[in-house]
């Protein structure tokens, strides 16, 4: 018979790639906190809390990230725009989370030989406002992902873990 496993029956391979996770000017703590549990779960190997991001130590960040926050690397930056802006292109792949008249639908991205050969940046933008004009214009390239209702967009964090399963396991290919 086929029995769930408890947390300490589950051996998992710990691994964190060359990839991280930028938050542009989040507002819900708990948002954050499932960035958090997200970049444990997905092997990010850090979390960039961009703008008025809430960070921690916060107790409704640490809640939903169910402790992650206390082992994932992160740091705040207050102007993120004007620092992805002074990373090496040749070390960095900064990929925007976001509809735009030039992103490519997520199965599609990551394809370009050498893409997947740099430290990918994810970069998702606010809850209402999406992703700031300072961050778009540092943008190397922006991925969406299809939506077939009658929305067009997903919560951050939901639209987070989509697009760091399809990003993970390209990176696990490799």
């Amino acid at each position: 018979m086929n029995q769930q496993l408890t947390h300490h029956q589950i051996q998992w391979k710990e691994q964190r790639f060359p990839l991280i996770v930028a938050c542009d000017n989040w507002k819900d703590p708990l948002n954050v906190g499932a960035a958090f549990r997200l970049a444990d779960a997905f092997g990010v190997a850090e979390l960039w809390l961009g703008g008025t991001t809430p960070a921690p130590p916060n107790k409704r960040i640490h809640k939903t990230a169910r402790s992650a926050d206390k082992w994932i690397p992160f740091r705040v930056i207050p102007d993120l725009g004007a620092f992805l802006s002074s990373l090496e292109r040749d070390t960095y792949l900064i990929a925007g989370v976001e509809i735009t008249t030039e992103s490519r639908l997520l199965q599609h991205a990551f394809t370009q030989n050498g893409d997947m050969s740099k430290t990918v940046v994810l970069v998702a933008g606010a809850e209402n406002e999406g992703l700031s004009v300072s961050v778009i214009n540092t943008l190397h390239t922006c991925v969406h992902i299809p939506m077939y209702g009658h929305n067009s967009s997903l919560n951050v964090a939901t639209a987070l873990a989509v697009t760091l399963y399809e990003v993970t396991n390209r990176l696990h290919s490799l």
